[in-house]
């Protein structure tokens, strides 16, 4: 078990994350009015700018900085953490999925482009094999 992935390979995956999401749940929860700039130079997308967003941009903000402090924690020992990781796991097959499914409520309501949804997806599906080849 969690041997056929290079410990390192996974730690660095899992590193990312946690940057990844301390990085955007800080600044959505410090500076929600920065996140819908922040969005759309990584995800080419369009959020809205009013109160009702800012909030819920906030509470997402936090449940990144809660999602990348337990990525940090699996990062220092994933031997020890594997609820962890396979949480991380189906976290981002979750989101391809959602990717897929909305592709085209993506493209409509926020602006997202096929080539950034796909672009999106395949780094998703990366950490997903990384992730998931480990926990075997």
């Amino acid at each position: 078990m969690g041997h056929t992935t290079p410990a390192l390979l996974v730690s660095a995956v899992l590193w990312l994350l946690a940057a990844y999401h301390l990085t955007l749940g800080g600044t959505a929860l410090v500076s929600p009015a920065t996140a819908p700039r922040v969005m759309r130079a990584l995800y080419g997308m369009s959020l809205p700018d009013d109160d009702a967003w800012r909030y819920l941009t906030s509470m997402v903000g936090m449940l990144a900085l809660a999602i990348g402090v337990l990525a940090a924690v699996a990062a220092l020992a994933p031997m020890q953490n594997r609820p962890i990781v396979a949480a991380l796991l189906l976290l981002q097959l979750g989101r391809i999925l959602c990717r897929i499914r909305d592709r085209r409520l993506l493209a409509t309501s926020l602006g997202v482009s096929g080539a950034r949804n796909l672009a999106a997806i395949a780094v998703l599906a990366a950490e997903c094999a990384v992730l998931g080849t480990w926990l075997r």
